[in-house]
């Protein structure tokens, strides 16, 4: 074999790799690094998902990257996606609980998510994120607030922009990448209704929708409009002017600056990114000693939550909230307590039990009595 090598020239042996090519099934594969395939999903999410689910993305791929980085000794991007095998992940999966012990499930579906576009791409014959399962957690009803819970967070805030965003999502539901995206264009004060997603904003689940304002989203909205006002030396009507007068002259939308365009921005019209809102409504958690586990995202939970308690439907609070299935507004049906007690009453207005070993004209006695009570037994004990 060796001497036959030694007469095959270089030529020859491109000559012979072509035509090995041509043969079905020994087509010579590109190796795609993990490197290569990052820069390529990125490129295709952040054109068709939110920035809020790319950055999600990116650490769930950087957690991937620092895996392999550590268990290959050699920078984990030079990795190919096609040798990642079972035990790799699973392995990695032991890696990302002991780094996230509580968000871990979340950057582990976005990686399944990935795969599941590298095997439509055909960079990877099998998605071994989808044959490992995730270990099962207690569900635990969301935390939420009310209203006085809500003026005492209120008062620890010392900017009026974030007192505003704050006291808006509590009491529209929204999203804070939904309320940091808003635009005057959006809001419609004549009818009061707030429009969510545009061409401009994509929301999570693709889905334009429409939220009626309430009377105190509503003031949020023109204490903005009268700051506005104030600051651009325009008139400001008396405080003592008739309320009901003051809603019917309803503010002209070109009286706004549309360079400005977003409704809780900057002073330069810029808008705020959705951490600097959501770290200082934390601090003023902190500080108002409300429990640790209430966070900006609490403020959606909270909306839907005391919607439930005053018995609105729960198919009006998903088309509120613009859940793609009623499943998911479905965590929140354990909190209509009312009719949890008309289901509870139902029992006590049950025949007592003694009655069950009754005939329809006379009790039971003795043996008979005896056996009937041991049938009632194993019904209950579902023996």
């Amino acid at each position: 074999m060796e001497e036959l090598l030694k007469n095959v020239s270089v030529n020859d042996l491109e000559k012979l790799k072509v035509l090995l090519s041509l043969i079905p099934g020994n087509e010579q594969r590109e190796v795609v690094t993990l490197r290569v395939f990052i820069d390529e999903y990125k490129n295709v999410i952040q054109h068709s998902r939110s920035s809020s689910y790319l950055r999600s993305v990116v650490i769930a791929l950087n957690y991937l990257v620092d895996y392999f980085s550590i268990t290959d000794q050699r920078p984990g991007l030079q990795k190919s996606i096609a040798s990642i095998e079972l035990r790799d992940v699973e392995n990695f999966l032991i890696h990302l609980q002991q780094k996230v012990k509580k968000g871990y499930a979340v950057y582990f579906r976005n990686l399944k998510a990935a795969f599941n576009k590298a095997k439509d791409w055909d960079y990877v014959k099998e998605n071994y994120f989808t044959k490992v399962k995730l270990p099962k957690k207690q569900k635990l009803a969301p935390v939420f607030l009310n209203s006085d819970q809500l003026s005492v967070i209120c008062e620890q805030l010392k900017s009026k922009v974030v007192k505003d965003v704050v006291v808006f999502a509590f009491y529209t539901g929204m999203r804070l990448d939904e309320i940091v995206n808003l635009r005057w264009k959006n809001v419609d004060l004549q009818n009061r209704v707030v429009t969510v997603g545009d061409e401009n904003f994509t929301t999570k689940g693709r889905n334009q929708r429409f939220i009626p304002m309430s009377e105190e989203a509503l003031q949020v909205i023109e204490n903005i409009e009268l700051r506005i006002r104030q600051k651009d030396g325009g008139q400001v009507q008396s405080a003592t002017a008739d309320k009901n007068e003051k809603r019917n002259k309803i503010i002209s939308l070109k009286s706004f600056d549309f360079a400005r365009g977003f409704v809780f921005c900057k002073e330069n019209g810029e808008k705020f990114t959705g951490n600097y809102f959501s770290r200082r409504f934390k601090k003023a958690c902190i500080v108002a000693g409300i429990e640790k586990e209430i966070h900006f995202h609490s403020l959606r939970h909270s909306f839907a939550s005391n919607l439930v308690q005053k018995g609105v439907p729960l198919y009006t609070i998903k088309e509120l909230l613009g859940h793609s299935s009623i499943l998911t507004t479905e965590i929140y049906s354990h909190l209509n307590m009312e009719s949890l007690r008309e289901a509870i009453e139902k029992l006590d207005s049950r025949p007592h039990p003694d009655s069950a070993i009754m005939t329809a004209d006379k009790p039971l006695l003795g043996k008979e009595r005896e056996k009937s009570s041991l049938k009632i037994f194993r019904i209950n004990s579902g023996e």
